[in-house]
């Protein structure tokens, strides 16, 4: 009996121990992990525009979440608790949790649909602000003045920093994208911008050219028409910032990416509220505020009314907000969008001095990111082990949709080559044979016709959702690169130039991204191909008994016309490798720029600008890329790059 007495005892005494620490310590533990949240927003928030890595966005996530959670739980909790207050500290620090609640410049939103609660921030923002000033009114301590000021001065910052979070959120929101509008240059500011160009080195002319197309990159993304930059004003608005078309090559990828930039900027940080006066304002009043607040707290400690445990907490969080306040203020006058403002405003010597810090400590690396994109191949998919019982009861499972994204996708580092191979055949396209050919089209039809295949071929592309013809190519192109290497076509690889190896190498990261896209759907227009397409594939690898893909795709070839479940991708892939007067491997590299192009123009802009916030995604370079190359060739129709 006592035995259990002792037992239930040692049970409450640990369940009770937990409370009073709780009752005891839980303020303290709270703001100190409010504030630890805050580092790791300002630390890492900066990193998702250059990263695409799932651990690194759930970690953000979660961070995000329990950074705005955990303020709001606290200063309720600080004003509904029935222990009446006997310490000011604890009103010093409601004022902290409101500071908090106005995140870093580096995340103001985690995803796009954040922007658009805005008006609920605006609410949460009058309601713990009257919670931070209901908690100072009780636990206030009269007559410590020093104290006293500091809290007052903490909350009007606060309240600042929160109110200019929301403003971001606001601005942020697609709806402040119809007020879009672009004015013409006169003739002296277009002769001033021509002179300050000309002593720009080429990192300056990207970021100078990037701000001054920044709306139209805006414009591509929300589905602004043509004609509306091919008025007047905007071709004027060109004249000076583009005297001369970019070559579509790896300077044009600078461009592109630059203006994605300042787009991520746009939806999930707070530069263009910070980068305006009420910005700078607010900036300045909350430094000055935090640094007046950590004075007039110093004078009252002397005085030596509160435990040292507290006073050492409330150290914490002052130097801490001055920290962070001054690396807000130093990035923000380094940034891309200052050197933009001082530009316009003609403060070219203090220009110069920040792009010359900017160079040295490299700040402009920090802005480029694409340097990965996924890869998933189909009949790697359908090849994969089976037998296995874990195996079988995830396929059995709604799982296996998601274990075909993370086990069977890959990201691959895409060369300097590679981009320049990808941009050359889009300019290509849409240039030299833009009378015969528009990017509305169905894809492929451009290479097809060029080459004169599309009655062979052309079945593989006509009255096909554009998921399927992903699919049919990238077998086809698959059994053709496995098959060209046998001994039939060894003749035509001993002759291959060193090109072919980087034309293949090319060919196998696009036909890998369009895997990849088909399992995203959110990316990819029109949808994915039906599980029964896949089934197919993965009952004939069954039949089949290969060990390896490249044998099922040999497989695939020599029963042709045996399985009826081999229609249309081995056909294709026959006539591929049967075309032996074609430079096939152009051909196919054509088809899958024109399937690129296809998913970039036709996807929807929310869809681009959501995979911002994930790293970004070469898609979106594409679709800047066949925006530029529409609005150059309306205005120098006539200079555009010839394909030589």
């Amino acid at each position: 009996m006592s035995t259990y007495a002792d037992h239930t005892s040692m049970a409450g005494g640990g369940g009770g121990l937990v409370v009073r620490v709780w009752k005891e310590w839980g303020i303290q533990i709270l703001v100190v992990a409010s504030f630890l949240l805050q580092l790791i927003l300002l630390v890492f928030g900066g990193f998702r525009r250059r990263s695409s890595s799932a651990v690194l966005l759930a970690f953000l996530w979660l961070s995000y979440l329990m950074a705005d959670n955990m303020a709001v739980y606290a200063l309720g909790h600080m004003s509904l608790e029935s222990r009446p207050g006997d310490d000011g500290l604890v009103a010093f620090w409601a004022t902290f949790f409101l500071l908090h609640l106005g995140g870093q410049d580096t995340i103001t939103a985690f995803s796009l649909e954040d922007n658009q609660l805005w008006r609920r921030h605006l609410l949460t923002l009058l309601v713990q602000a009257s919670g931070a000033g209901y908690a100072i009114y009780r636990y206030i301590i009269p007559g410590t003045w020093n104290l006293v000021s500091a809290t007052i001065v903490m909350f009007i910052v606060g309240f600042l920093k929160y109110g200019e979070r929301v403003w971001a959120l606001q601005r942020g929101s697609n709806g402040n994208f119809a007020l879009l509008k672009v004015y013409s240059k006169t003739s002296e500011e277009r002769a001033y911008i021509l002179k300050t160009r000309a002593k720009m080195d080429r990192e300056e002319e990207i970021l100078f050219d990037a701000h001054y197309m920044f709306h139209f990159c805006m414009g591509a993304f929300i589905n602004v028409s043509l004609e509306r930059w091919s008025t007047d004003a905007v071709l004027s608005y060109l004249d000076p910032v583009l005297p001369l078309p970019y070559k579509f090559n790896m300077d044009m990828y600078d461009l592109v990416e630059a203006e994605l930039s300042l787009l991520y900027d746009l939806f999930y940080t707070k530069a263009q509220v910070v980068h305006s006066w009420p910005g700078y304002l607010i900036r300045a009043i909350s430094l000055l505020g935090t640094v007046s607040a950590f004075l007039l707290f110093r004078l009252d400690d002397g005085k030596g009314a509160h435990s040292r445990v507290d006073v050492s907490i409330s150290y914490m969080l002052l130097v801490g907000a001055i920290v962070l306040e001054t690396t807000s203020v130093f990035a923000i006058v380094g940034s891309t969008w200052t050197c933009g403002y001082l530009h316009c405003q003609g403060w070219n010597k203090t220009n110069a001095m920040v792009l010359c810090i900017r160079r040295l400590i490299q700040v402009g690396s920090q802005r480029k990111w694409l340097h990965s994109i996924g890869q998933h191949n189909v009949l790697d998919y359908c090849t994969r082990n089976q037998t296995n019982w874990m195996n079988r009861i995830v396929e059995a499972t709604a799982l296996k949709k998601w274990r075909r994204k993370v086990k069977f996708s890959a990201n691959t580092k895409i060369t300097m080559e590679f981009k320049e191979l990808v941009l050359g055949q889009v300019r290509r396209t849409m240039t030299r044979y833009s009378k015969t050919w528009s990017i509305l089209d169905a894809p492929g039809k451009c290479v097809l016709t060029e080459y004169r295949l599309l009655d062979d071929m052309g079945f593989s592309i006509k009255d096909r959702d554009f998921a399927h013809c992903i699919l049919i190519w990238q077998v086809a192109t698959d059994i053709y690169l496995c098959c060209r290497d046998d001994n039939q076509h060894q003749s035509r690889c001993l002759n291959a130039e060193e090109d072919d190896k980087v034309l293949v190498d090319a060919i196998k990261v696009l036909s890998k991204y369009m895997g990849f896209l088909m399992i995203h759907p959110s990316l990819l227009p029109g949808g994915v191909p039906s599980d029964s397409t896949i089934n197919n594939l993965e009952n004939l690898w069954k039949d089949s008994k290969c060990s390896t893909s490249s044998e099922f795709a040999r497989t695939l070839l020599a029963d042709e016309n045996e399985d009826p479940r081999l229609k249309p991708y081995s056909p294709l892939a026959a006539k591929l490798l049967g075309n032996k007067r074609k430079p096939m491997l152009q051909v196919i590299f054509g088809v899958w720029v024109e399937f690129l192009c296809y998913a970039a123009y036709h996807g929807t802009g929310v869809s681009h600008c959501t995979q911002l916030g994930r790293g970004g995604e070469f898609l979106s370079v594409i679709r800047l890329v066949i925006h530029h190359i529409q609005l150059f060739r309306h205005k120098y129709s006539e200079r555009l790059p010839s394909d030589r």
